[in-house]
């Protein structure tokens, strides 16, 4: 059960960008596990999810947020923006919302493993792909993963998007899935 150093990068950038005034307090919150991993991470090298990104997430939502699914869900948005710039805005940017989502399997595969995705109903605006496998069965996870694919779809130029989940692991599902609507 593992993460990408990019993802841990993100969460860091993450606080020191959107709560920056309390960012030495979020770093104070974790544990010394955590800490560790945010001194040394390479984002291209992989590491265990728990400290790297349920912690850090944990301890940034419940100093900032009152709704901890909406805190993963701006982490999970914050992360999508930054690492869909650069050479991967063009792909995005050119992509339609159904190519992107499509080869979600692949793009998530690079950040968390092991994973296992599937697109089990698509139209030229709706789409329902669902998890069947996730390093780990974690809320925070899923809400920041929902996230992250809305903000990839609003770089891909969707209007008036919705992003439910209709099911997750968390809660004793076989599956993570989620409804997605665009215009």
């Amino acid at each position: 059960m593992q993460v990408r150093g990019s993802v841990i990068k993100s969460i860091d950038s993450f606080v020191a960008d959107v709560h920056s005034s309390k960012y030495e307090d979020w770093k104070k919150g974790l544990s010394e596990a955590s800490n560790l991993l945010l001194s040394s991470v390479s984002t291209s090298n992989w590491y265990p999810v728990e400290p790297g990104v349920i912690a850090p997430t944990q301890v940034l939502c419940d100093m900032f947020y009152q709704d901890k699914k909406k805190g993963a869900w701006e982490s999970g948005r914050y992360s999508a923006k930054m690492g869909l710039t650069g050479i991967y805005k063009v792909f995005v940017l050119i992509s339609s919302p159904a190519f992107l989502l499509k080869r979600a399997s692949r793009v998530i595969a690079t950040f968390y493993e092991p994973t296992d995705l599937t697109v089990v109903d698509s139209t030229d605006n709706s789409m329902v792909i669902q998890f069947t496998k996730l390093p780990i069965k974690n809320e925070l996870i899923e809400y920041r993963i929902a996230g992250w694919m809305e903000m990839a779809l609003e770089i891909c130029g969707c209007k008036n998007l919705n992003i439910d989940i209709t099911k997750s692991m968390a809660q004793g599902r076989d599956r993570f899935e989620t409804s997605i609507t665009w215009d």
